[in-house]
């Protein structure tokens, strides 16, 4: 990268101050009509959105300072005369009879098993109360805030680069819904006003119109332009989010959620099409060692994250912990989440780009080096118990020490045996320069003759290293000696 594409990437221009005005209008629209929904006359519970989605009315969070009859994990099945919905609506429901502030609305719900009706007084919720709503949807979804800080900061750093702001729309979108626009899954937000009520929708939607579409162009432009963008960038750009918003208002229009999900479905398929076709486009061009190590980056950062997930989804599945309430996974939430736009910013930055190759090589040792020995350990362990078991029929705090020791023992030799295996297999080249330098080393301590050791050094630098023309000099002392 030149010193004059960076200056031009730094500088804030028009079209950059436009794009931030444009986010930062969305966020503050999504923001009020979170707060109005949250104000309007209800019960004071919050609810999962996804459970909602599906139909699933549990409460969750009471936000109110007043007394309820309703608890949390109360599932409500009806609202006065109006059944919850069982699908996704596409407009608000008829407003029950007596649905104002202090009037009494009876609530169908089920309760441990119980089928029980509850009169519910409705209240509007305080500025404390709606500062939790908010505060509680902002603290559940910690990965949004490492999209939203991320996106933000590759921006202000790269405001002209173009897949720098398509990162920031993206993260944008992603964080500010999650932490912002949840807040209102509200039982009254079935039965807001319809501008409040479409909103909400647009704005929970922007996964079709908004986040897919924009981590598509990214991918078509990052880290090398692909076709189509090399041809029409400016009409692609258009077609990409002028045919999920037209998708969008016709789903409201007919009330069918077929062409939502056929959208979703449509621009699944294209990220994976677009990252397949960004892989092969970078790695066809062997010179372009920048294009390669920011590949390398983002494929490190998708590893990472769905690696972390995974482990921990494994560790609730075998009861090893609770991902509610694990304090453990509340801390390490965060760094996995953060994984995926953290490598985006380092490959779009260029901060440190070619460290990647040390990162990999690292976790891929320790990685196999952690499974290794977990599998010695717990074998170990269970050996040693069988043998304890048969003999003093009780479990002996000999078996722990033994097993740790044995582990402190193998852990330097087996690091050294799965790094010179992982060199040897995926980094070859590295593995034979060590090799060969090693083989110098031996060369240069026994070889006295002058000649005979430059011809040598020239051999291990051209094999090496591989420069185009080398030149060696030698101090006149040097070949007197």
């Amino acid at each position: 990268m030149t010193k004059s594409t960076t200056s031009s990437e730094t500088t804030f221009n028009r079209q950059a101050v436009l794009l931030l005005a444009v986010v930062l209008t969305f966020v503050v629209v999504v923001f009020v009509n979170t707060i109005l929904v949250l104000r309007l006359p209800g019960d004071g519970w919050q609810m999962p959105y996804n459970d909602r989605d599906t139909g699933n009315y549990q409460l969750s969070y009471f936000l109110g300072d007043w007394e309820t009859p309703l608890r949390a994990g109360d599932v409500v099945m009806a609202v006065g005369e109006q059944a919850t919905p069982k699908t996704v609506q596409y407009v608000p429901l008829p407003t029950p009879a007596n649905w104002v502030e202090g009037g009494a609305v009876i609530y169908t719900i089920q309760r441990d098993g119980q089928t029980m009706a509850l009169p519910v007084t409705l209240h509007r919720l305080s500025a404390r109360g709606v500062l939790r709503g908010l505060a509680t949807t902002m603290s559940d979804e910690l990965s949004g805030w490492s999209w939203v800080l991320v996106g933000l900061l590759v921006f202000w750093l790269r405001p002209n680069n173009q897949a720098s702001r398509l990162l920031l729309v993206a993260s944008s979108s992603y964080g500010i819904v999650n932490q912002i626009g949840l807040a209102a899954t509200t039982i009254p937000l079935d039965f807001a006003p319809l501008p409040m009520w479409t909103l909400f929708w647009v704005a929970t939607f922007f996964w079709g119109w908004l986040f897919f579409p924009s981590l598509i162009l990214l991918l078509l432009v990052f880290p090398l332009p692909l076709w189509p963008m090399t041809r029409r960038p400016h009409l692609t750009t258009a077609l990409f989010y002028v045919i999920p918003i037209a998708v969008m208002i016709f789903t409201l229009l007919v009330g069918v959620d077929g062409p939502a999900t056929a959208l979703l479905v449509v621009e699944a398929i294209l990220i994976f099409v677009t990252a397949g076709a960004a892989v092969f486009q970078v790695f066809r061009q062997r010179h372009n060692r920048v294009a390669r190590a920011q590949v390398s980056w983002v494929a490190f950062g998708i590893a990472f994250s769905l690696g972390g997930t995974l482990l921990f989804y494994l560790l609730n599945w075998f009861g090893f912990v609770q991902l509610e309430t694990n304090i453990f996974w509340m801390i390490l939430s965060w760094p996995v989440s953060l994984g995926l736009p953290a490598s985006f910013a380092i490959a779009i930055l260029r901060y440190r780009l070619f460290d990647i190759n040390v990162i990999i090589r690292k976790t891929l040792v320790y990685a196999l080096l952690s499974g290794l020995l977990a599998l010695v350990y717990l074998g170990s362990v269970v050996l040693l118990q069988t043998i304890f078991d048969s003999v003093a029929q009780e479990r002996s705090p000999f078996i722990i020490v033994v097993s740790t020791l044995l582990i402190a023992a193998l852990f330097a030799p087996l690091r050294q045996r799965i790094q010179a295996f992982i060199d040897r297999r995926f980094y070859r080249q590295k593995y034979d320069a060590q090799q060969i330098l090693a083989q110098f080393a031996e060369t240069a301590r026994d070889q006295v003759e002058v000649d005979a050791l430059t011809a040598e050094l020239r051999r291990v630098v051209q094999e090496t290293i591989q420069p185009e023309t080398l030149f060696l000099w030698l101090s006149d002392s040097a070949k007197t000696k």
